[in-house]
């Protein structure tokens, strides 16, 4: 495939109207999400001046995800998509508004924060199974890999804006008004599910769909035990669940700390935190735009997703080298002979976007290819999984680096994240011979995306695995 059709190949399912609905409004929506995330740990950061503090909003947000996240996987595997995220997206709306309302009163304190992100989490684990299943259900699997790496594409879109967008709001119009943006962003996911629109026929394949049976939740068949059998049989999508558990264990984790390493080590306020955000988006986007497209028939996605694991954990131990006074002093003196006003927030600025460029390449590959592998009838119950296994343990990455941060120094909790990440990588990719295997192709060849005409997704003669399915929807 030459490198022209690798990137048409990419963005083949654009040409799928519902799709484009889907991913335009899923944008705006990631945009205002991310505005959120990064107001609310300035707010509990200006509230407690307490990492750990961060690390508990963390840990009670994802609690949810861990309790619920099969279970959740297997009411998407069951009811209308399209009416389980329109719910899900309007609670969370008004989740949002709340919050900026108690900002905005100037009554809001750290239990009201600590109560919302319980409430937000339990809604965010009912609503990311259907959501990573809404790919499939729109374009086919043939062209799932493709989807998400649109999808990631989106969010990386997001990364940049929201977080540099947080920053101004909060430096220029106030918090509260970050929030309040938030709470619209939704108006624009759940205009764009209204407006996917599936025939009969799509309806009754919903119903006949395999796996959408009256089995209870919790039975093995038709339930998450039947998915964790399956997964135990598949020593390559058990490495994909690995993968992605560092990276959410080391990665995401640093966003716990990070606005106490704004705040102690940059001497920076929100306007840094959300720049280096953006900047971190930046690098993700570039690799998404120019790599992911390329590596997308690579077969050793194994070694893949270990170098970008292992670069991310490099490039993070170099960059907490400023919290170093000799390493900053140099720093600085090089700045005033370049002439930059800030050297040490552009320093930890160009190691940020190294760091961002690594996100993509894991987590897009290995949910691409979770996907690919995942039999229809219990795609979404193996994403259920994976945010049970994976997001899951951001309670507990997030309150250790929160106390690590505390008690350490943020820039020292950073180290050791980006220490114990290249270290777990690089055993697995020793002691285990599945992720230096080879990964399978796609089980049928490709098939025609469903054809839309007017918003309405029609009937194709399509293979069964790759047809629409009705009520799916998007958040």
């Amino acid at each position: 495939m030459t490198g022209s059709s690798q990137y048409g190949h990419m963005y083949a399912p654009l040409r799928t109207p519902n799709f484009r609905m889907f991913i335009t409004g899923q944008t705006v929506s990631t945009i205002g999400t991310l505005v959120q995330m990064t107001a609310q740990s300035w707010v509990v950061y200006q509230l407690t001046h307490s990492p750990a503090a961060l690390g508990w909003v963390t840990m009670l947000g994802s609690l949810p995800m861990l309790l619920l996240g099969p279970f959740a996987g297997s009411i998407a595997d069951r009811v209308p998509r399209r009416t389980l995220l329109i719910g899900t997206q309007a609670i969370l709306g008004s989740l949002a508004a709340i919050l900026a309302i108690l900002v905005q009163t100037d009554v809001i304190q750290i239990w009201h924060i600590y109560v919302l992100a319980v409430i937000t989490g339990i809604v965010t684990a009912i609503d990311m199974p259907a959501l990573q299943a809404f790919a499939a259900d729109l374009t086919g699997t043939a062209m799932i890999r493709q989807a998400v790496t649109l999808n990631s594409m989106a969010f990386q879109l997001a990364r940049i804006v929201g977080p540099s967008l947080a920053g101004l709001l909060i430096g220029y119009f106030g918090t509260a008004t970050a929030f309040w943006v938030n709470a619209l962003s939704f108006v624009a996911v759940i205009v764009a599910l209204a407006r996917v629109r599936f025939t009969d026929n799509a309806a009754t394949q919903l119903t006949a769909r395999p796996g959408a049976s009256t089995h209870g939740a919790a039975g093995s068949k038709g339930g998450p035990l039947e998915a964790i059998s399956y997964v135990r049989s598949q020593p390559m999508m058990i490495d994909l669940y690995l993968f992605s558990m560092l990276f959410v264990f080391f990665v995401f984790s640093t966003m716990t700390v990070m606005p106490a390493f704004v705040a102690e080590v940059l001497q920076g306020d929100a306007r840094v935190l959300g720049l280096l955000g953006g900047i971190s988006g930046a690098g993700s986007m570039t690799v998404t735009l120019l790599i992911l497209p390329v590596v997308h028939n690579v077969r050793r996605t194994g070694i893949l997703v270990s170098g970008a694991l292992i670069w991310f954990g490099t490039m993070l131990m170099i960059m907490t080298s400023i919290a170093n006074p000799s390493v900053s002093e140099v720093i600085r003196r090089v700045g005033d002979y370049l002439g930059i006003s800030e050297p040490i927030v552009v320093t930890a600025a160009i190691f940020g976007y190294l760091q961002g460029m690594a996100g993509p390449l894991v987590m897009t590959t290995s949910m691409g290819l979770l996907q690919q592998m995942s039999p229809e009838a219990m795609r979404a119950r193996l994403l259920g999984l994976s945010s049970m296994i994976t997001f899951g343990l951001q309670p507990f990455s997030g309150l250790l680096v929160g106390y690590s941060g505390e008690h350490l120094g943020p820039a020292n909790a950073l180290w050791i994240n980006g220490f114990l990440l290249v270290s777990c990588t690089a055993c697995l990719l020793v002691f285990r011979s599945s992720v230096r295997s080879e990964a399978p192709r796609p089980a049928s060849p490709p098939s025609t995306p469903p054809l839309v005409t007017s918003g309405v997704v029609e009937k194709h003669e399509v293979p069964a695995t790759a047809s629409v399915v009705a009520g799916a929807s998007a958040s």
